[in-house]
C-alpha cells in the first residue's frame, strides 16, 4: 500500500508542477492583454446575446427553441478556447475552436432544416463543414433569405473561403496532422506573445463569420443586436 501511494504522489506532483506552468502561462497573457482580447471576449457576449432575441422570436418553433440550446455551448467553448490558449495550450484551444465554427454555421442551417436537426440529435447524422457553407450561399439560399430578411442585400450570407480555410486549419489539429504537433516545439507549453496573439486572431476571426452570418439570416439580430447590446459598437 505504501508503494502505490508513492505512486499517486508522484502522480499528483507532475500535475501540480503543470498547473504552476499553466498558471504562469496564464499571468503573462493577461499581463500582455490588449484591446483585442477586449474585442474577442465582447463578442463571445454578443453571442449568447444573439441567442436570447431569436428566443423571443413570435414564430419559433419547438425545434428551433432546441437549436438556440447551442448559444449556450458557443459562448462556453469561445470562453474555453481562450482560457486553454492563455495557458499556452493552443492545440486544445484550436480544437474547442473549431467547434465554435461548426456549431456556429450549424445553428442556420438546422433553422430551416428540422428534419437535419432530427437525423442530427436523434439517428447519428453527422454534419460536413463544406455542404453546410455550399448550402447556405446556395443562390436558392440566398434567395429566401432576402424574402424575409429586407436588411440583406449580399451576394453570400458568410465570408465562405474564410469559413473553410479556418475551418481545415483547425482540423489539421483535431486529426493531429504532424506539422500541427506542438510536444515537438522547444518553446512548447510555454507563454510565447507570437502564439497568444495568433489565438486571439483566430478566435476574432471566427467570431466575426458567425456574427456576419446570424446578422445577415435573421432580421430580427440585425435590428436588434445595438439595441440590446450596445457595446457591441465598441467591436
Amino acid at each position: 500500500m505504501g508503494e502505490l501511494y508513492k505512486k499517486v504522489e508522484d502522480v499528483t506532483t507532475v500535475f501540480k508542477e503543470l498547473h504552476s506552468r499553466f498558471s504562469e502561462n496564464l499571468q503573462l497573457a493577461f499581463q500582455a492583454s490588449n484591446e483585442t482580447l477586449c474585442t474577442v471576449e465582447l463578442k463571445a457576449r454578443a453571442l449568447d446575446v444573439i441567442g436570447r432575441i431569436l428566443s423571443q422570436t413570435k414564430t419559433i418553433t419547438p425545434t428551433q427553441t432546441e437549436i438556440l440550446l447551442i448559444f449556450n455551448e458557443l459562448f462556453a467553448d469561445v470562453i474555453s478556447s481562450l482560457y486553454l490558449a492563455a495557458c499556452a495550450l493552443d492545440k486544445p484551444a484550436q480544437i474547442v475552436l473549431r467547434r465554435v465554427l461548426e456549431l456556429g454555421v450549424a445553428i442556420v442551417y438546422l433553422w430551416d432544416l428540422p428534419h437535419k436537426f432530427w437525423g442530427w440529435k436523434n439517428h447519428d447524422q453527422d454534419l460536413n463543414f463544406s455542404e453546410m457553407i455550399d448550402h447556405l450561399n446556395s443562390p436558392q439560399y440566398i434567395s429566401f433569405v432576402k424574402s424575409i430578411n429586407s436588411a440583406f442585400n449580399g451576394s453570400a450570407i458568410l465570408k465562405a473561403p474564410d469559413a473553410k480555410s479556418i475551418y481545415g486549419s483547425l482540423s489539421d489539429t483535431v486529426h493531429g496532422k504532424i506539422s500541427t504537433f506542438e510536444s515537438v516545439l522547444p518553446n512548447r507549453f510555454k507563454y510565447t506573445d507570437e502564439d497568444w496573439q495568433t489565438s486571439l486572431s483566430l478566435v476574432h476571426a471566427v467570431e466575426d463569420i458567425l456574427l456576419q452570418l446570424f446578422q445577415n439570416r435573421f432580421e430580427d439580430v440585425h435590428i436588434n443586436i445595438h439595441e440590446q447590446f450596445p457595446q457591441i459598437a465598441r467591436t
